[in-house]
């Protein structure tokens, strides 16, 4: 009885380590799959590169050079000759702090944040908010900027776009979610100014955020095999479709209008 009973123990504690030592091989292998460290670069941002970045995505007619600064030999986004390494990979380049031309997560994220809270704003001026206003919204705008970035990734592949010169895919993320800034200018000015004012300014950030993603990702378009223009198309489509993105993601921030209620005139007059 000794013996088995010392047997068992002994089974126990080795099938205790193997549990133990299972548990920490999955954990590690979890933990490295949900490394952040990549993450980081994208909000390595300062308040000169905020300020000059919005101004950038808000008015890109004067900016210069839209090349982004490489920390390696030059060679991703269409630039001398491809290294041996992931294509695009963001650690090739400075980060946002030191190049304005780098795209960073930290004005998409809080672009984001501020336009559900100003839309569920606006819905409450209208006595339309209700509690699954918040969640509806992040969802559908989260959805949208999902689609916008598969068909960006989509035509890169079709059009043969070469894999050192195709965006990284955080890369894209943050270059089509810049048009929230314009999306929240147009809703603040529709909150305050009416219509009008809403329609005015949403056409026109939206226009400046078409320029400025077609600045940004022109390096694309640089090649030799007679597919340059379906490339140049394909932007120019991709701008144009922030316009439309815009005004779908914001448009039902405007305040209905209810028609004034239509008084018979022979009963008016009965009235009186």
């Amino acid at each position: 009885g000794t013996l088995g009973d010392m047997g068992s123990q002994m089974m126990m504690q080795h099938g205790r380590q193997m549990l133990q030592n299972e548990i920490g091989q999955q954990t590690t292998r979890l933990l490295a799959c949900l490394n952040i460290t990549p993450l980081k670069v994208y909000f390595a941002v300062d308040n000169g590169y905020v300020i000059h970045k919005l101004r950038l995505i808000l008015c890109p007619f004067r900016h210069a050079s839209w090349r982004r600064m490489h920390d390696t030999p030059p060679g991703l986004g269409g630039i001398g000759v491809s290294p041996p390494t992931a294509p695009s990979d963001p650690a090739l380049y400075k980060p946002p702090k030191i190049d304005v031309n780098a795209p960073d997560l930290y004005i998409p994220t809080m672009a984001f944040i501020t336009y559900i809270l100003l839309f569920a704003y606006a819905l409450g001026l209208d006595n339309r908010f209700t509690p699954e206003v918040v969640s509806l919204t992040a969802s559908w705008a989260m959805a949208s900027m999902f689609i916008e970035v598969l068909i960006f990734w989509g035509g890169f592949w079709f059009l043969n776009v070469e894999a050192n010169r195709r965006p990284y895919l955080l890369d894209l993320l943050a270059y089509t979610s810049y048009k929230f800034v314009g999306v929240i200018l147009g809703m603040i000015s529709g909150i305050a100014f009416g219509a009008k004012a809403y329609y005015a300014v949403t056409l026109l950030f939206g226009a400046t955020m078409g320029i400025f993603l077609m600045k940004s990702l022109g390096h694309v378009t640089t090649t030799y095999d007679g597919t340059a223009n379906q490339r140049r198309y394909f932007l120019a489509f991709m701008a144009l479709l922030q316009i439309l993105l815009a005004y779908i993601l914001s448009r039902s921030s405007l305040p209905t209008v209810t028609a004034p209620a239509v008084v018979d005139g022979g009963s008016a007059a009965a009235a009186s």
